[in-house]
């Protein structure tokens, strides 16, 4: 339903606003970009560029942080520092 949406989006968007979107804010899920991509709302050359969402990167940085801290959190580093 996302991808339908999306591609809807795209498609109207010359005729009711008059204006071509050529990024698009993507939260890491690389179908609906792909999909919207392959649709070619624009004709076949015009490119649309994905933007990653910075929220979403700053969302699984911390937790890949978040998980590297637990499982070295007794281990001691090369300067003989543990985390924690």
């Amino acid at each position: 339903m996302e991808v339908e949406g999306m591609k809807k989006f795209f498609r109207r968007s010359v005729a009711e606003r008059g204006v071509r979107y050529l990024s698009y804010i993507g939260d890491g899920d690389a179908s609906t970009f792909k999909d919207v991509c392959e649709d070619k709302p624009y004709g076949i050359n015009t490119t649309i560029e994905k933007v990653e969402c910075v929220g979403h990167v700053q969302r699984r940085m911390g937790t890949r942080l978040r998980r590297l801290k637990k499982d070295m959190k007794r281990k001691k580093l090369a300067d003989g520092k543990t985390i924690g």
